[in-house]
């Protein structure tokens, strides 16, 4: 398993061994161990890890050798993480300029 995506991912989100640890129902010290490769996550908790992180199981693995939505260049994820860092109130302003644009095309 590519456990350099699980810590990746862990730090690019901000939430400690600990936070995510709990998150998938194990102890600190196991999930320190599925991070360094010393033990192998069950496929229960590689979901869960998924699902909190919204990868795809191959991204996950690292089977997914692209970007973890494998479909977008690097241009339209840079937009989408700028999106993401937006309150809510942009996020909305945003969407609705993007619609107008669409509109007029």
């Amino acid at each position: 398993m590519n456990t350099i995506n699980m810590k990746q991912l862990r730090i690019a989100n901000k939430i400690s061994q600990t936070d995510i640890a709990k998150i998938i129902g194990t102890s600190q010290a196991n999930y320190g161990k599925m991070e360094n490769g010393d033990i192998e996550a069950n496929v229960e908790k590689l979901i869960k890890l998924a699902d909190y992180y919204q990868v795809s199981l191959d991204y996950l693995v690292g089977r997914d050798f692209g970007n973890k939505l494998g479909y977008l260049s690097e241009e339209e994820i840079a937009f989408v993480q700028t999106y993401l860092k937006l309150t809510e109130s942009h996020k909305n302003k945003l969407l609705t300029y993007a619609l107008t644009l669409l509109a007029s095309q």
